[in-house]
């Protein structure tokens, strides 16, 4: 009876991260011919991962399908700001895209990756591998694991919140959006939850084609009629008299969590949001597992300054407790900083001086009062 073989590393998830990290393992010329097993749960639900990133040094630039070098911010008083980002470019790449070319041509050209679609029932470390049990009776063995699944994550601390979102994917029938720049934040839409914040964000791919979505930051869980009236009252808004028609959608919710990094086996890993790559503040994570990918393989070290957790856990304080003020703080926050500082802030590439200069300008009482509340 031939012996079933055992895998050098196994997956458990086949999202953004499971996949990177796939990808930057079978780079590596160690590790070129290991045996990888890679545990699909068969999730394909659209999906939009957008970053920033200075000219090449971006994430996958084989797979981006629209660059833009300006970005715009929408004050509350409905004035429109745009920027160059000087070296950076702003970034998208589809889900749709993205699995294409994994699962019809890099896992095809590797035949040393076994693709299982199923759900991992226990993982169980052993002295020399861990044994996987999949849902239904299949069993594997690897010599390590990297696991993404958020449901064995070490709960966050406090304060939890949630990002929704509802995205439309829309064709007008002229000429509408400006297609050079993407906007990051619109807050022109009046606040009208004491329970959420909420604000539109748009990417145009072209002058008639583009997602237009409603993003919430939210203590509760998603609340489908509400962002639905949240985007059609935007649309009446800004785009009156336009015909259009909608291509796709897409909804879903991110965390907004300060996690501990789950203290697990050796041989096993946690990757992705169970990990803590979802920056709390903002959201982005595609470039975070990107990075951690490639730490991982490398085994080099991947720290991130413990600063920005600290004033991430500020922000989220403030949403939580006081969501209101948000749009004004981000009004500040672009109206007084050049947005390619603004983006490099959120990608945590800021100097501490450059910092103290952003906070300066921006409502120190605020800061200071969210400051004391959170540590009590």
């Amino acid at each position: 009876m031939k012996k079933a073989p055992i895998f050098d590393l196994a997956i458990v998830g086949a999202g953004a991260a499971g996949l990177q990290l796939l990808y930057e393992y079978l780079q590596s010329t160690e590790h070129k011919d290991s045996r990888i097993l890679l545990i699909d749960s068969g999730d394909r639900s659209k999906k939009s991962w957008c970053f920033w990133a200075a000219s090449g040094h971006e994430s996958f630039p084989f797979l981006i399908e629209k660059s833009w070098n300006k970005v715009t911010y929408r004050y509350t008083n409905s004035v429109r700001e745009t920027q160059d980002i000087d070296n950076l470019g702003y970034h998208y790449i589809s889900s749709t895209n993205f699995f294409t070319y994994f699962f019809d041509q890099f896992i095809p050209a590797h035949p040393q990756i076994t693709h299982q679609i199923g759900w991992v029932d226990t993982l169980t470390e052993t002295v020399s591998v861990v044994d996987i049990q999949i849902k239904g009776g299949s069993t594997y063995q690897a010599k390590q694991v990297a696991d993404a699944r958020i449901e064995k994550q070490v709960p966050s601390e406090k304060p939890t919140l949630s990002q929704h979102f509802w995205g439309k994917f829309i064709e007008f029938d002229t000429d509408t959006l400006d297609s050079e720049s993407a906007t990051l934040m619109d807050f022109s839409q009046a606040q009208t939850s004491d329970d959420y914040t909420v604000f539109h964000y748009i990417l145009p791919f072209s002058a008639r084609k583009g997602l237009i979505e409603t993003t919430v930051f939210s203590k509760a869980g998603y609340d489908e009629s509400a962002y639905a009236a949240h985007w059609n009252q935007y649309m009446e808004a800004n785009f009156a008299g336009k015909n259009y028609q909608v291509l796709e959608e897409e909804r879903g919710t991110i965390p907004m969590a300060l996690t501990k990094a789950p203290h697990q086996p050796g041989k096993i890993f946690a990757i992705g949001t169970a990990s803590g790559q979802v920056k709390a503040s903002t959201g982005y994570a595609f470039t975070r597992m990107h990075a951690d990918a490639k730490a991982r393989v490398h085994q080099s070290s991947f720290t991130r300054k413990p600063r920005f957790k600290f004033y991430d856990s500020i922000l989220l304080h403030m949403i939580q407790t006081e969501n209101k003020v948000i749009p004004q703080v981000m009004d500040q926050l672009f109206g007084c900083t050049p947005f390619a500082r603004v983006l490099n802030f959120l990608d945590e590439k800021t100097s501490i001086w450059q910092e103290i200069k952003m906070f300066s300008q921006l409502q120190i009482p605020l800061f200071l009062k969210h400051l004391v509340l959170k540590n009590r």
